[in-house]
């Protein structure tokens, strides 16, 4: 006991950070998904990671260290990414197969890119996959922030962010909203830092598994909202301490499994 409470100590950034960016994961996913536009936000992740590879590669040709370099090559590309599609695709009736072609050339200059410098490969897995536990307390820091901040700010705006994906999806959305506008940054900045201090695979996930599972047993909004924020929060919490009592157990694929199991018991329970 008094070894668990020692690690805790060690990752009481780690832990909250990680745990509320799957709450603003989730909210986000939630709203994309009702927006019918699953595909975009996974082109708009590996766009961001592309970013993030590119700020990488000038770091080591300048020999360099600058954190700063990497987060804003994602944001610059994933920004690029996100108005293209909205700008080129959205109208589009085959858009989930020019989402995926993009999916695919993103991905395939990563691979570019990293074979290219073969210094990168260490980084690409920890990119990919992540490792929660080495995450740094800056990154926790300044990730634990902004995602309260946007959680906040998605509460808060709940229903006229679900008002607007009803109108995007039935194209009746004719009035631009600021909050629209607010929530597209968000999406932005917040997957952007979660992919480039949690890994891809804990971002995509926390976007994705609790709106499958809370979708289908939701009575309302309400319920729904608080469904999507149990699993994916709960869930988040229950792998990482399950990776604290075992050494052999990586942290994100934990976490991703907990999403599930809780995913599935609320499934389960009426």
């Amino acid at each position: 006991m008094k070894e668990f409470v020692s690690l805790l100590a060690i990752y009481k950034w780690s832990l909250p950070a990680s745990t509320i960016m799957a709450g603003a994961l989730c909210l986000i996913g939630a709203q994309w998904t009702a927006r019918e536009k699953s595909s975009q936000i996974f082109v708009l992740g590996q766009g961001s990671s592309l970013g993030i590879v590119l700020g990488l590669v000038l770091n080591i040709l300048m020999g360099t260290d600058f954190h700063w370099l990497s987060l804003a090559g994602g944001l610059g590309v994933g920004a690029i990414t996100l108005a293209l599609s909205d700008l080129m695709i959205q109208r589009k009736s085959d858009r989930n197969h020019i989402y995926l072609t993009l999916f695919v050339l993103f991905l395939s200059l990563t691979y570019l890119m990293t074979s290219l410098t073969p210094s990168l490969e260490s980084h690409m897995a920890a990119a990919y996959f992540g490792d929660l536990a080495v995450m740094s307390d800056n990154a926790a820091i300044i990730s634990m922030i902004a995602a309260i901040a946007f959680i906040v700010f998605m509460l808060s705006s709940w229903r006229a962010l679900t008002q607007i994906s009803f109108q995007l999806v039935n194209q009746s959305w004719i009035h631009r909203d600021w909050k629209n506008r607010i929530f597209d940054i968000g999406t932005l900045i917040i997957t952007t830092l979660a992919i480039q201090s949690m890994g891809y695979l804990f971002t995509m996930g926390s976007l994705f598994i609790a709106t499958s599972f809370a979708s289908q047993r939701s009575r309302n909004l309400n319920s729904y909202t608080q469904r999507v924020l149990i699993i994916s929060v709960l869930g988040c919490l229950l792998g990482f301490m399950i990776s604290l009592l075992s050494t052999n157990l990586p942290t994100v694929p934990c976490v991703m499994l907990g999403q599930i199991l809780v995913g599935m018991i609320s499934y389960a329970k009426k």
